[in-house]
C-alpha cells in the first residue's frame, strides 16, 4: 500500500511538472509571437478595435433576439411584432449589417496604423491605413469571399500586411512623384482593382465557391455531421479556426437543424419518443447541446474563471463578455483577451468542447439522457438547449453542470498561467 502510495504521488508530480513545462513553453511561444511585427501589430489591432466590437455585438444581439423573427424573444413569447414596429426593425437590421460590415476594414485600419508605428518617418504615410481601409471593405463584404461566415482577421491581416509593405516600398522610390500623388495613384489602382475583383467574384457562376465558410458547411459538416468521430473533428474544426481567425463555419456557431441528421432525428420525434432518434450522436445532440456553451470553445467556462481568479480589470472585460456569451457570441472575449493566435489558450479551447462531446456521448449511448431533437429559435440561451431541446428532460441540465465544470477544469491551469503573466506585465 505504501508502495502504491509513492507511486501515485511521483505520478502526479510528473503530471504537475509536464504540465508546468508546457506552460512555460507556451510563454514562450507567446514571447516570440510578440516580438513578429505581423503578430505584434494583431495584437494591437484587437485591442484598438474592442470598443467597436463590444457596441457592435450587443447592438446585433439586441436586434437578433427582439426583432427579428423568428428570434429567441418573439418566439418564446408568441408576440408578432406589431405593424408600427416593422418599419423599424427592417432599418435597425440595416444598421446592424452595416455595423458589422465595418469591422474588418477598421482592423485592417488599426493593423496598417501599428505597422507603421516602429518606422522612421520616411517609411510612413498617412494614407496607407486609409487605403487598407477601402480595399478591405470593398473586397471583404457580406457577398463574397468569406464576410457572411464570420471573422476573418487572419485573411485581412494578411493582405494588409503585404499592401502596407509593397505601399512601403513605393514610397521610398526617388521623387520623380510627390509622395502624395504617388500615394494617391496607388490608392485609385488598388480601388479600381478591387471593385473589378468584387464584380468578378460576385457575378461568376463558380462565385459561392469562394465563400470558405459555405464550402465547409455543404461538404465537410453535412458529411462529418452524423457520427461521433465526425463530431469530433468539427469541434477541433470550430475551435482551430476561431483560434486562427479564419471564419468559423455558420453551422458550428449556432443551433443548425437543416443538416440530414437534425432532420432525421425531428421527424423520428414526432411520435414523441425521442430516446429512439436513429442520430442519437450527431452534431446538434452533442457539439450544439453540450459544448458550445458561450460561443465556440466553451467560452463561457473560461469567463466564468476570469470572474472567479481575474483582477479588476479582467473581472470587468469578463462581465461585459457575460451577457452575449450566454447567447453563443464569445465575440468581445475573442478580443479582449485575446483568444486570436494566444498559445495559451490553444490547447483549452481544443480540449474543453472534446471532453464535452466525449462525456455526452457516453450519457446518451448509456440512455442516461434524452437526446436534444427539437428545434429552437435562434440565439436561445446555450445554457438550456439541451434541456429545451430534448422536451425538457431535467438530467440534461445536470450534464450541461457536469460538462462546464470539466471544461472550468481543462481551462484553469492555462488561464492562472495567462492571468500570472497579465499581472507581471502590468507590474
Amino acid at each position: 500500500m505504501a508502495a502504491f502510495r509513492f507511486d501515485h504521488s511521483s505520478g502526479c508530480c510528473k503530471m504537475k511538472e509536464t504540465l508546468a513545462a508546457l506552460l512555460t513553453q507556451l510563454e514562450h511561444w507567446q514571447n516570440a509571437m510578440n516580438k513578429v511585427s505581423f503578430f505584434a501589430a494583431f495584437y494591437a489591432a484587437l485591442k484598438k478595435m474592442l470598443p467597436f466590437v463590444v457596441v457592435t455585438v450587443f447592438f446585433h444581439l439586441f436586434v437578433s433576439i427582439f426583432l427579428t423573427q423568428p428570434g429567441f424573444f418573439l418566439t418564446v413569447f408568441n408576440i408578432k411584432l406589431p405593424a408600427f414596429l416593422q418599419a423599424p426593425a427592417i432599418e435597425l437590421s440595416q444598421l446592424d449589417f452595416y455595423l458589422t460590415r465595418l469591422l474588418l476594414p477598421l482592423f485592417a485600419f488599426f493593423y496598417a496604423e501599428h505597422l507603421m508605428e516602429p518606422l522612421d518617418h520616411d517609411n510612413r504615410h498617412d494614407l496607407i491605413p486609409l487605403v487598407n481601409f477601402i480595399v478591405t471593405f470593398l473586397l471583404f463584404s457580406n457577398d463574397f469571399l468569406f464576410q457572411a461566415s464570420g471573422q476573418n482577421l487572419l485573411v485581412v491581416a494578411a493582405v494588409t500586411f503585404v499592401l502596407t509593405r509593397c505601399m512601403q516600398l513605393l514610397i521610398r522610390h526617388p521623387n520623380t512623384f510627390n509622395r502624395q500623388l504617388l500615394i494617391m495613384f496607388c490608392l485609385l489602382c488598388l480601388v479600381s482593382a478591387a471593385l473589378a475583383a468584387a464584380y468578378l467574384l460576385k457575378n461568376h457562376q463558380f462565385a459561392q465557391m469562394v465563400n470558405l465558410g459555405q464550402w465547409f458547411n455543404d461538404r465537410f459538416v453535412y458529411l462529418l455531421s452524423t457520427n461521433f468521430a465526425g463530431v469530433l473533428l468539427l469541434a477541433i474544426t470550430a475551435s482551430l479556426f476561431l483560434w486562427l481567425g479564419l471564419p468559423v463555419p455558420l453551422a458550428l456557431t449556432r443551433n443548425t437543424f437543416s443538416l440530414p441528421a437534425a432532420i432525421g432525428n425531428l421527424n423520428a420525434s414526432l411520435d414523441n419518443k425521442v430516446s429512439t432518434v436513429p442520430n442519437v450522436l450527431s452534431l446538434h445532440t452533442l457539439y450544439d447541446a453540450f459544448a458550445v456553451f458561450g460561443g465556440v470553445s466553451m467560452s463561457l467556462a473560461l469567463i466564468l474563471l476570469l470572474l472567479l481568479k481575474g483582477r479588476a480589470q479582467s473581472k470587468k472585460m469578463a462581465k461585459i463578455a457575460l451577457l452575449p456569451s450566454l447567447f453563443n457570441s464569445n465575440q468581445i472575449l475573442a478580443f479582449a483577451l485575446p483568444i486570436f493566435f494566444n498559445p495559451l489558450l490553444l490547447l483549452p479551447a481544443v480540449l474543453a468542447p472534446l471532453a464535452a462531446v466525449s462525456i455526452s456521448a457516453i450519457a446518451l449511448k448509456m440512455n442516461l439522457v434524452n437526446p436534444a431533437v427539437y428545434q429552437l429559435p435562434q440565439r436561445t440561451p446555450s445554457l438550456f438547449v439541451a434541456f429545451l431541446s430534448s422536451g425538457a428532460d431535467w438530467r440534461n441540465l445536470l450534464l450541461v453542470v457536469i460538462n462546464l465544470a470539466v471544461g472550468m477544469l481543462i481551462y484553469f491551469p492555462f488561464v492562472n498561467r495567462w492571468l500570472e503573466r497579465d499581472r507581471d506585465e502590468k507590474d
